[in-house]
Protein backbone atom coordinates (compact mmCIF):
# COMPACT_ATOMS: atom_id res chain seq x y z
CA UNK A 1 0.00 0.00 0.00
CA UNK A 2 1.37 3.42 -0.98
CA UNK A 3 0.42 6.87 0.23
CA UNK A 4 0.53 9.37 -2.61
CA UNK A 5 0.26 13.06 -1.90
CA UNK A 6 -2.69 14.70 -3.59
CA UNK A 7 -3.61 18.28 -4.27
CA UNK A 8 -5.48 20.13 -1.53
CA UNK A 9 -8.92 21.10 -2.76
CA UNK A 10 -12.35 21.50 -1.22
CA UNK A 11 -13.89 18.89 -3.52
CA UNK A 12 -11.07 16.88 -5.07
CA UNK A 13 -11.94 14.36 -7.78
CA UNK A 14 -11.58 10.67 -7.08
CA UNK A 15 -7.88 9.76 -7.15
CA UNK A 16 -8.60 6.83 -9.44
CA UNK A 17 -11.42 4.59 -10.62
CA UNK A 18 -11.87 0.86 -10.11
CA UNK A 19 -9.90 -0.99 -12.77
CA UNK A 20 -7.43 1.85 -13.41
CA UNK A 21 -3.73 1.24 -14.04
CA UNK A 22 -0.76 2.53 -12.04
CA UNK A 23 2.33 3.29 -14.11
CA UNK A 24 5.63 3.09 -12.24
CA UNK A 25 9.16 4.09 -13.24
CA UNK A 26 11.59 2.15 -11.02
CA UNK A 27 15.00 3.19 -9.75
CA UNK A 28 18.16 1.17 -10.29
CA UNK A 29 19.70 -0.36 -7.14
CA UNK A 30 22.71 1.50 -5.75
CA UNK A 31 24.78 -1.71 -5.89
CA UNK A 32 24.26 -2.01 -9.64
CA UNK A 33 25.03 1.68 -10.22
CA UNK A 34 28.25 1.42 -8.19
CA UNK A 35 29.27 -1.71 -10.07
CA UNK A 36 28.75 -0.27 -13.53
CA UNK A 37 30.65 2.89 -12.55
CA UNK A 38 33.55 0.74 -11.38
CA UNK A 39 33.63 -0.92 -14.80
CA UNK A 40 33.87 2.36 -16.73
CA UNK A 41 37.13 4.16 -17.62
CA UNK A 42 38.70 6.16 -14.80
CA UNK A 43 38.19 9.39 -16.72
CA UNK A 44 34.42 8.78 -16.50
CA UNK A 45 34.47 7.57 -12.89
CA UNK A 46 36.22 10.78 -11.82
CA UNK A 47 33.34 12.96 -13.00
CA UNK A 48 30.46 10.65 -12.02
CA UNK A 49 29.20 13.09 -9.38
CA UNK A 50 29.89 16.32 -11.26
CA UNK A 51 27.03 18.26 -12.90
CA UNK A 52 26.83 17.72 -16.64
CA UNK A 53 25.10 19.70 -19.33
CA UNK A 54 23.64 17.35 -21.96
CA UNK A 55 22.78 18.74 -25.37
CA UNK A 56 21.72 16.74 -28.42
CA UNK A 57 23.44 18.33 -31.41
CA UNK A 58 21.32 16.58 -34.08
CA UNK A 59 19.08 19.04 -35.92
CA UNK A 60 15.42 18.65 -34.95
CA UNK A 61 14.28 18.46 -38.58
CA UNK A 62 16.47 15.50 -39.56
CA UNK A 63 15.45 11.86 -39.82
CA UNK A 64 17.76 10.99 -36.90
CA UNK A 65 15.91 13.13 -34.34
CA UNK A 66 13.99 10.17 -32.86
CA UNK A 67 17.14 8.02 -32.65
CA UNK A 68 18.47 9.82 -29.58
CA UNK A 69 17.05 9.59 -26.09
CA UNK A 70 15.95 12.87 -24.55
CA UNK A 71 17.99 12.74 -21.35
CA UNK A 72 17.65 15.52 -18.76
CA UNK A 73 19.59 18.60 -19.80
CA UNK A 74 21.27 18.92 -16.40
CA UNK A 75 22.26 15.89 -14.33
CA UNK A 76 25.16 13.92 -12.95
CA UNK A 77 26.21 10.64 -14.47
CA UNK A 78 25.38 8.87 -11.22
CA UNK A 79 21.92 10.40 -11.30
CA UNK A 80 21.39 9.30 -14.89
CA UNK A 81 22.51 5.76 -14.12
CA UNK A 82 20.26 5.65 -11.05
CA UNK A 83 17.04 7.18 -12.33
CA UNK A 84 17.11 7.22 -16.13
CA UNK A 85 19.19 4.50 -17.84
CA UNK A 86 18.06 0.89 -18.03
CA UNK A 87 21.36 -0.65 -16.90
CA UNK A 88 19.58 -3.67 -15.40
CA UNK A 89 18.26 -4.61 -18.81
CA UNK A 90 19.87 -7.29 -20.99
CA UNK A 91 21.91 -5.72 -23.82
CA UNK A 92 20.68 -6.41 -27.35
CA UNK A 93 22.94 -7.86 -30.04
CA UNK A 94 23.42 -4.47 -31.67
CA UNK A 95 24.47 -3.08 -28.27
CA UNK A 96 27.25 -5.64 -28.06
CA UNK A 97 28.46 -4.73 -31.54
CA UNK A 98 28.50 -1.05 -30.55
CA UNK A 99 30.56 -1.90 -27.45
CA UNK A 100 33.11 -3.78 -29.55
CA UNK A 101 34.50 -0.48 -30.92
CA UNK A 102 35.42 0.62 -27.39
CA UNK A 103 37.63 -2.40 -26.65
CA UNK A 104 41.11 -0.93 -26.19
CA UNK A 105 43.55 -2.91 -28.31
CA UNK A 106 46.36 -1.83 -25.99
CA UNK A 107 44.81 -4.15 -23.43
CA UNK A 108 46.23 -7.73 -23.52
CA UNK A 109 42.75 -9.10 -24.30
CA UNK A 110 41.48 -6.13 -26.29
CA UNK A 111 41.39 -7.78 -29.72
CA UNK A 112 39.91 -10.99 -28.31
CA UNK A 113 37.20 -9.01 -26.54
CA UNK A 114 36.36 -7.16 -29.72
CA UNK A 115 36.09 -10.38 -31.73
CA UNK A 116 33.91 -12.00 -29.07
CA UNK A 117 31.52 -9.04 -28.91
CA UNK A 118 31.22 -9.00 -32.71
CA UNK A 119 30.59 -12.75 -32.71
CA UNK A 120 27.88 -12.36 -30.07
CA UNK A 121 26.18 -9.71 -32.19
CA UNK A 122 26.01 -11.81 -35.37
CA UNK A 123 22.55 -13.18 -36.31
CA UNK A 124 24.22 -16.46 -37.19
CA UNK A 125 25.39 -16.76 -33.57
CA UNK A 126 21.98 -16.49 -31.96
CA UNK A 127 22.63 -19.54 -29.77
CA UNK A 128 25.87 -17.98 -28.50
CA UNK A 129 24.04 -14.77 -27.59
CA UNK A 130 21.27 -16.81 -25.96
CA UNK A 131 23.73 -18.75 -23.79
CA UNK A 132 25.74 -15.73 -22.71
CA UNK A 133 23.08 -13.02 -22.33
CA UNK A 134 19.57 -14.46 -22.21
CA UNK A 135 19.97 -17.66 -20.23
CA UNK A 136 22.48 -16.20 -17.77
CA UNK A 137 20.60 -12.88 -17.44
CA UNK A 138 23.70 -10.71 -17.94
CA UNK A 139 22.97 -7.01 -17.69
CA UNK A 140 25.12 -4.04 -18.68
CA UNK A 141 27.35 -4.14 -15.61
CA UNK A 142 28.00 -7.86 -16.13
CA UNK A 143 29.06 -7.32 -19.75
CA UNK A 144 31.31 -4.37 -18.91
CA UNK A 145 32.87 -6.39 -16.09
CA UNK A 146 33.62 -9.33 -18.39
CA UNK A 147 35.02 -7.14 -21.17
CA UNK A 148 37.31 -4.98 -19.06
CA UNK A 149 39.35 -3.82 -22.05
CA UNK A 150 36.58 -1.22 -22.51
CA UNK A 151 37.58 0.24 -19.14
CA UNK A 152 41.28 0.21 -19.99
CA UNK A 153 42.58 3.58 -21.20
CA UNK A 154 45.49 3.88 -23.61
CA UNK A 155 48.05 6.62 -23.91
CA UNK A 156 45.49 9.34 -24.61
CA UNK A 157 43.11 10.23 -21.78
CA UNK A 158 39.59 11.51 -22.22
CA UNK A 159 39.34 15.19 -21.23
CA UNK A 160 36.40 17.05 -19.73
CA UNK A 161 36.03 20.79 -19.56
CA UNK A 162 35.92 22.52 -16.22
CA UNK A 163 32.31 23.61 -16.63
CA UNK A 164 31.20 19.98 -16.78
CA UNK A 165 30.46 19.81 -20.51
CA UNK A 166 31.97 17.01 -22.55
CA UNK A 167 34.76 17.82 -24.98
CA UNK A 168 34.85 16.27 -28.43
CA UNK A 169 36.99 13.12 -28.82
CA UNK A 170 38.81 11.80 -31.85
CA UNK A 171 38.94 8.23 -33.06
CA UNK A 172 42.32 6.55 -32.58
CA UNK A 173 43.94 3.83 -34.67
CA UNK A 174 45.87 1.61 -32.31
CA UNK A 175 47.56 -1.64 -33.22
CA UNK A 176 46.09 -1.58 -36.71
CA UNK A 177 42.50 -1.59 -35.42
CA UNK A 178 40.13 1.34 -34.98
CA UNK A 179 39.65 2.17 -31.30
CA UNK A 180 37.23 4.69 -29.85
CA UNK A 181 37.72 5.76 -26.22
CA UNK A 182 34.45 5.36 -24.33
CA UNK A 183 33.05 8.73 -23.26
CA UNK A 184 29.92 9.78 -21.43
CA UNK A 185 28.23 10.96 -24.60
CA UNK A 186 28.95 7.63 -26.29
CA UNK A 187 27.68 5.74 -23.25
CA UNK A 188 24.41 7.70 -23.26
CA UNK A 189 23.97 7.01 -26.97
CA UNK A 190 24.18 3.26 -26.34
CA UNK A 191 22.12 2.96 -23.16
CA UNK A 192 18.33 2.85 -23.30
CA UNK A 193 16.01 4.71 -20.91
CA UNK A 194 14.10 2.94 -18.17
CA UNK A 195 10.67 2.12 -19.54
CA UNK A 196 7.55 2.58 -17.39
CA UNK A 197 5.93 -0.54 -15.93
CA UNK A 198 2.15 -0.83 -15.84
CA UNK A 199 0.24 -2.50 -13.00
CA UNK A 200 -3.51 -2.86 -12.62
CA UNK A 201 -4.61 -1.29 -9.34
CA UNK A 202 -5.94 -3.94 -6.95
CA UNK A 203 -7.81 -1.62 -4.58
CA UNK A 204 -11.03 0.35 -4.79
CA UNK A 205 -11.23 4.09 -4.10
CA UNK A 206 -14.65 3.70 -2.46
CA UNK A 207 -13.48 1.01 -0.05
CA UNK A 208 -10.26 2.73 1.10
CA UNK A 209 -10.02 4.72 4.32
CA UNK A 210 -11.37 8.17 3.61
CA UNK A 211 -11.83 11.59 5.06
CA UNK A 212 -15.34 12.75 5.83
CA UNK A 213 -17.18 13.62 2.59
CA UNK A 214 -13.99 13.04 0.59
CA UNK A 215 -14.21 9.51 -0.86
CA UNK A 216 -10.93 7.86 -1.79
CA UNK A 217 -8.65 10.18 0.21
CA UNK A 218 -7.06 9.88 3.63
CA UNK A 219 -4.93 11.83 6.07
CA UNK A 220 -1.74 10.15 7.28
CA UNK A 221 0.99 11.77 9.35
CA UNK A 222 -0.46 15.17 8.53
CA UNK A 223 -0.33 14.54 4.77
CA UNK A 224 -3.40 14.55 2.56
CA UNK A 225 -3.27 11.81 -0.07
CA UNK A 226 -4.69 8.48 -1.15
CA UNK A 227 -3.78 4.83 -0.98
CA UNK A 228 -3.67 2.20 -3.66
CA UNK A 229 -2.80 -1.50 -3.69
CA UNK A 230 -0.73 -3.31 -6.30
CA UNK A 231 -0.43 -7.06 -6.75
CA UNK A 232 3.10 -7.65 -8.04
CA UNK A 233 4.89 -10.97 -8.48
CA UNK A 234 8.54 -10.54 -7.49
CA UNK A 235 10.79 -11.81 -10.29
CA UNK A 236 13.90 -13.48 -8.90
CA UNK A 237 15.82 -16.71 -9.22
CA UNK A 238 19.04 -18.40 -10.25
CA UNK A 239 20.35 -19.21 -13.70
CA UNK A 240 21.67 -22.58 -14.75
CA UNK A 241 25.16 -21.65 -13.52
CA UNK A 242 23.94 -20.19 -10.22
CA UNK A 243 23.84 -16.50 -11.13
CA UNK A 244 21.29 -14.54 -9.06
CA UNK A 245 18.86 -12.36 -11.00
CA UNK A 246 15.80 -10.26 -10.20
CA UNK A 247 13.31 -8.05 -11.98
CA UNK A 248 14.08 -4.34 -11.75
CA UNK A 249 10.63 -2.99 -10.93
CA UNK A 250 9.36 -5.87 -8.79
CA UNK A 251 12.53 -5.74 -6.70
CA UNK A 252 12.27 -1.96 -6.43
CA UNK A 253 8.66 -2.13 -5.22
CA UNK A 254 9.31 -5.01 -2.82
CA UNK A 255 12.08 -3.03 -1.10
CA UNK A 256 9.94 0.05 -0.47
CA UNK A 257 8.95 0.64 3.14
CA UNK A 258 6.21 2.92 4.58
CA UNK A 259 8.86 5.07 6.25
CA UNK A 260 11.03 5.31 3.12
CA UNK A 261 12.20 8.81 2.32
CA UNK A 262 11.95 10.03 -1.22
CA UNK A 263 9.21 9.63 -3.80
CA UNK A 264 7.86 6.91 -6.04
CA UNK A 265 7.53 7.95 -9.68
CA UNK A 266 3.98 6.80 -10.28
CA UNK A 267 0.88 8.03 -12.05
CA UNK A 268 -2.57 6.64 -12.80
CA UNK A 269 -4.23 6.12 -16.15
CA UNK A 270 -7.57 4.57 -17.18
CA UNK A 271 -7.80 0.80 -17.50
CA UNK A 272 -10.02 -1.47 -19.58
CA UNK A 273 -12.86 -1.93 -17.10
CA UNK A 274 -14.05 1.64 -16.65
CA UNK A 275 -17.66 1.02 -17.72
CA UNK A 276 -18.64 -1.77 -15.34
CA UNK A 277 -22.42 -1.58 -14.63
CA UNK A 278 -23.05 -0.43 -11.05
CA UNK A 279 -26.82 0.23 -10.94
CA UNK A 280 -28.65 -1.23 -7.92
CA UNK A 281 -32.29 -2.29 -8.23
CA UNK A 282 -35.14 -1.75 -5.77
CA UNK A 283 -34.33 -5.03 -4.03
CA UNK A 284 -30.87 -3.89 -2.98
CA UNK A 285 -28.97 -5.97 -5.53
CA UNK A 286 -27.04 -5.04 -8.65
CA UNK A 287 -29.09 -5.18 -11.81
CA UNK A 288 -26.21 -6.69 -13.75
CA UNK A 289 -24.27 -9.63 -12.27
CA UNK A 290 -20.56 -9.74 -13.04
CA UNK A 291 -18.28 -12.66 -13.83
CA UNK A 292 -14.55 -12.02 -13.32
CA UNK A 293 -12.04 -14.45 -14.83
CA UNK A 294 -8.36 -14.10 -14.00
CA UNK A 295 -5.13 -15.95 -13.36
CA UNK A 296 -2.09 -15.07 -11.25
CA UNK A 297 -1.58 -11.36 -10.73
CA UNK A 298 -4.41 -10.80 -13.19
CA UNK A 299 -6.57 -10.91 -10.07
CA UNK A 300 -5.55 -7.29 -9.34
CA UNK A 301 -8.07 -5.39 -11.51
CA UNK A 302 -10.75 -7.96 -10.74
CA UNK A 303 -10.27 -7.41 -7.00
CA UNK A 304 -10.64 -3.69 -7.65
CA UNK A 305 -13.96 -4.26 -9.43
CA UNK A 306 -15.32 -6.63 -6.79
CA UNK A 307 -14.32 -4.38 -3.88
CA UNK A 308 -15.82 -1.35 -5.64
CA UNK A 309 -19.12 -3.15 -6.10
CA UNK A 310 -19.13 -4.16 -2.45
CA UNK A 311 -18.38 -0.61 -1.32
CA UNK A 312 -21.06 0.89 -3.58
CA UNK A 313 -23.58 -1.66 -2.38
CA UNK A 314 -22.87 -0.91 1.29
CA UNK A 315 -23.13 2.85 0.69
CA UNK A 316 -26.35 2.64 -1.31
CA UNK A 317 -29.62 3.67 0.32
CA UNK A 318 -31.32 0.52 -0.90
CA UNK A 319 -28.96 -1.88 0.86
CA UNK A 320 -30.22 -3.25 4.16
CA UNK A 321 -28.27 -4.51 7.13
CA UNK A 322 -29.14 -8.06 6.06
CA UNK A 323 -26.59 -9.48 3.62
CA UNK A 324 -28.18 -9.84 0.18
CA UNK A 325 -27.20 -12.83 -1.94
CA UNK A 326 -25.36 -11.67 -5.05
CA UNK A 327 -24.85 -13.60 -8.29
CA UNK A 328 -21.34 -12.26 -8.99
CA UNK A 329 -18.81 -14.94 -9.93
CA UNK A 330 -15.03 -15.09 -9.64
CA UNK A 331 -13.09 -17.70 -11.61
CA UNK A 332 -9.46 -17.65 -10.50
CA UNK A 333 -6.52 -19.78 -11.58
CA UNK A 334 -2.97 -20.15 -10.35
CA UNK A 335 -0.32 -22.84 -9.97
CA UNK A 336 -0.67 -23.75 -6.30
CA UNK A 337 -3.23 -22.75 -3.71
CA UNK A 338 -0.71 -22.51 -0.87
CA UNK A 339 1.62 -20.06 -2.64
CA UNK A 340 -0.33 -18.32 -5.42
CA UNK A 341 -3.92 -17.99 -4.22
CA UNK A 342 -3.93 -14.22 -3.84
CA UNK A 343 -6.50 -12.64 -1.49
CA UNK A 344 -7.83 -16.06 -0.52
CA UNK A 345 -9.29 -14.91 2.80
CA UNK A 346 -11.20 -12.08 1.12
CA UNK A 347 -12.81 -14.44 -1.38
CA UNK A 348 -13.72 -16.95 1.33
CA UNK A 349 -15.32 -14.21 3.44
CA UNK A 350 -17.44 -12.97 0.53
CA UNK A 351 -18.36 -16.50 -0.40
CA UNK A 352 -19.48 -17.29 3.14
CA UNK A 353 -21.68 -14.19 3.05
CA UNK A 354 -23.14 -15.33 -0.29
CA UNK A 355 -21.85 -12.16 -1.88
CA UNK A 356 -19.61 -13.98 -4.36
CA UNK A 357 -19.37 -17.40 -5.96
CA UNK A 358 -15.76 -18.53 -6.31
CA UNK A 359 -14.48 -21.16 -8.75
CA UNK A 360 -10.78 -22.06 -8.69
CA UNK A 361 -8.30 -23.81 -10.94
CA UNK A 362 -4.94 -24.80 -9.41
CA UNK A 363 -2.97 -26.07 -12.38
CA UNK A 364 -0.22 -27.96 -10.55
CA UNK A 365 -2.20 -29.67 -7.82
CA UNK A 366 -3.40 -32.66 -9.81
CA UNK A 367 -1.96 -35.05 -12.36
CA UNK A 368 -3.54 -33.32 -15.34
CA UNK A 369 -3.28 -29.54 -15.36
CA UNK A 370 -6.48 -27.64 -14.70
CA UNK A 371 -7.00 -24.17 -16.15
CA UNK A 372 -9.72 -21.55 -15.80
CA UNK A 373 -11.16 -22.21 -19.27
CA UNK A 374 -11.85 -25.82 -18.33
CA UNK A 375 -13.53 -24.77 -15.09
CA UNK A 376 -15.74 -22.40 -17.08
CA UNK A 377 -16.57 -25.12 -19.59
CA UNK A 378 -17.57 -27.73 -16.99
CA UNK A 379 -19.28 -25.58 -14.31
CA UNK A 380 -23.03 -26.12 -13.86
CA UNK A 381 -23.02 -28.98 -16.30
CA UNK A 382 -21.52 -26.80 -19.02
CA UNK A 383 -24.27 -24.17 -18.75
CA UNK A 384 -22.60 -21.54 -16.55
CA UNK A 385 -21.56 -19.22 -19.39
CA UNK A 386 -24.90 -19.38 -21.18
CA UNK A 387 -26.87 -18.84 -17.96
CA UNK A 388 -24.74 -15.91 -16.86
CA UNK A 389 -24.75 -14.03 -20.16
CA UNK A 390 -28.05 -15.02 -21.79
CA UNK A 391 -30.38 -15.65 -18.85
CA UNK A 392 -28.98 -13.27 -16.24
CA UNK A 393 -27.89 -10.58 -18.71
CA UNK A 394 -24.49 -10.59 -16.98
CA UNK A 395 -21.17 -8.88 -17.73
CA UNK A 396 -17.83 -10.64 -17.97
CA UNK A 397 -14.30 -9.32 -17.45
CA UNK A 398 -11.06 -11.19 -18.12
CA UNK A 399 -7.59 -10.28 -16.85
CA UNK A 400 -4.22 -12.03 -17.00
CA UNK A 401 -1.80 -13.43 -19.54
CA UNK A 402 -2.60 -13.09 -23.24
CA UNK A 403 -2.63 -16.86 -23.79
CA UNK A 404 -5.12 -17.42 -20.98
CA UNK A 405 -7.31 -14.54 -22.15
CA UNK A 406 -7.49 -15.94 -25.69
CA UNK A 407 -8.37 -19.40 -24.38
CA UNK A 408 -11.17 -18.01 -22.19
CA UNK A 409 -12.58 -15.93 -25.03
CA UNK A 410 -12.53 -18.97 -27.32
CA UNK A 411 -14.38 -20.91 -24.61
CA UNK A 412 -17.02 -18.18 -24.40
CA UNK A 413 -17.53 -18.24 -28.15
CA UNK A 414 -17.76 -22.03 -28.25
CA UNK A 415 -20.21 -22.27 -25.33
CA UNK A 416 -22.43 -19.44 -26.57
CA UNK A 417 -22.25 -20.74 -30.12
CA UNK A 418 -23.64 -24.09 -29.02
CA UNK A 419 -26.91 -22.47 -27.85
CA UNK A 420 -27.32 -19.49 -30.18
CA UNK A 421 -29.13 -19.91 -33.50
CA UNK A 422 -26.26 -18.46 -35.56
CA UNK A 423 -23.60 -20.53 -33.82
CA UNK A 424 -20.15 -19.08 -33.21
CA UNK A 425 -20.80 -16.24 -35.63
CA UNK A 426 -23.68 -15.12 -33.46
CA UNK A 427 -21.55 -15.57 -30.34
CA UNK A 428 -18.89 -13.24 -31.70
CA UNK A 429 -21.49 -10.61 -32.55
CA UNK A 430 -22.96 -10.90 -29.07
CA UNK A 431 -19.56 -10.36 -27.43
CA UNK A 432 -18.96 -7.34 -29.67
CA UNK A 433 -22.31 -5.91 -28.59
CA UNK A 434 -21.51 -6.52 -24.92
CA UNK A 435 -18.11 -4.89 -25.39
CA UNK A 436 -19.69 -1.79 -26.95
CA UNK A 437 -21.80 -1.22 -23.81
CA UNK A 438 -18.99 -2.01 -21.35
CA UNK A 439 -20.23 -5.45 -20.31
CA UNK A 440 -17.34 -7.42 -21.83
CA UNK A 441 -13.70 -6.46 -21.66
CA UNK A 442 -10.25 -8.08 -21.63
CA UNK A 443 -7.07 -6.76 -20.03
CA UNK A 444 -4.19 -9.02 -21.06
CA UNK A 445 -0.41 -8.78 -21.18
Amino acid sequence: TMDTTGSESSTPPRPYMAGDIATVIPTNPKSVVDRILSCLPASIQNVANQPLKIVTSVMSNTQYKSCFTKWPNHATLRGLLTYCTDICNLPEREDLRALSFYCNTNHPSGMDHRKKLIALSEPSSASLYGDYILREKRNWSDVLFDFDSIQFEGTEQVNYERNGSISEQNTENIGGAEYIPLTIEHLLMILSPIMPRHFSIASSPSSCNKLEDVPGYSLRNGKFGFELDLCVAVVEGKTRYGRQYSGLCSRYLSHLRPSSEGHVRIWVRPGSFGRMPMKINNYGSFETPVMCVGAGTGIAPLRSLIREREAVWKLSEGSSEIEQAQSDILVFGCRKARSDYYYKLEWELLQNKRRLRVLTAFSQEQRHKLYVQRVLREADGGLLIAKHILENNGAIYIAGGAKMARAVKDELIECLGSVLPNGEKGAKKLLQKLQSVGKFSIEAW
